[in-house]
């Protein structure tokens, strides 16, 4: 039986501006509103100092909890130095923009190492070949990240595609600091959803063994689709985490779409 009900949020990806999507949120009864820097009217580069203090009281006036997510791009596996110090420059400019925006957390993706393709279902990925290298570039984003955690934003990594074994052993020692949280997909801990389901029983392992570290959760459909028909694959989620008080993001890209999906975990009594 739950105990509570979650705090439920919305991306923002195709509003004009932050403000514009805060008002949107707030409209469809949303709690929690998670900015998503891909967009390039979300660039920490468009808004000065004073207009993110200005977003950040509107935001609490009206009751929303704001989060950011890095924009697809990014990268903990880059092995070139020039741009994996630029993506270390970046990295601070959206710990920094987030802070002054208000901002729980910040949500950032592992990254995807190069591939090469050798005909249809056949590629070699350069971390299954150069392990050890690849280990070490994480380990290295990692590290970087544990130094400049501030304390008023969780800094989360997502169990995105590329969410390897080696990955969350590494991961798993550095959570215990208290500086690198965690960004839970609930999607993405299945390899496969249609026409059958097939659970990733290592990322599950981790999840158990690791979940006081979850800030954050994101749900969607099959590729970011809605969650109409697949509601009894999340129950089990909503179970484990609903007397965490970690809010849920529904990464649906559609607002009508988004809306029913808030609708279908609040008539699961959650």
């Amino acid at each position: 039986m739950n105990n509570k009900l979650y705090k439920l949020g919305m991306r923002a990806v195709h509003q004009k501006d932050i403000k514009t999507a805060i008002i949107e949120a707030k409209k469809n009864g949303f709690d929690v509103l998670e900015i998503h820097l891909t967009s390039p009217q979300f660039l920490p580069e468009n808004y000065t100092n004073e207009q993110l203090g200005d977003l950040k009281v509107f935001a609490i006036k009206n009751n929303i909890a704001l989060q950011t997510h890095s924009e697809i791009g990014q990268s903990m596996l880059l092995a070139d130095n020039t741009l994996r110090d630029a993506e270390k420059k970046k990295l601070k400019k959206m710990v920094d923009f987030s802070r002054k925006l208000g901002a729980v957390s910040l949500t950032l993706h592992p990254g995807k190492a190069p591939s090469y393709y050798s005909g249809p279902g056949k590629s070699t990925t350069n971390d299954n070949v150069y392990v050890k290298h690849y280990n070490m570039l994480f380990e290295d984003s990692i590290k970087h990240i544990v130094s400049i955690a501030p304390k008023n934003l969780f800094i989360c990594i997502e169990n995105t595609d590329n969410f390897k074994i080696d990955y969350q052993k590494i991961l798993s020692t550095y959570l215990k600091t208290g500086k690198v949280f965690l960004t839970w997909d609930i999607m993405k801990s299945y390899s496969s959803f249609q026409p059958e389901k097939k659970l990733h029983e290592d990322r599950m392992m981790f999840l158990k063994k690791n979940i006081q570290y979850v800030r954050n959760l994101h749900i969607s459909g099959p590729s970011h689709g809605g969650l109409g028909g697949h509601e009894e694959v999340f129950v089990t989620f909503f179970e484990m985490f609903n007397d965490k008080n970690v809010p849920m993001i529904i990464e649906i890209l559609s607002l009508e779409e988004a809306v029913q999906a808030k609708k279908i975990i609040r008539d699961l009594g959650f």
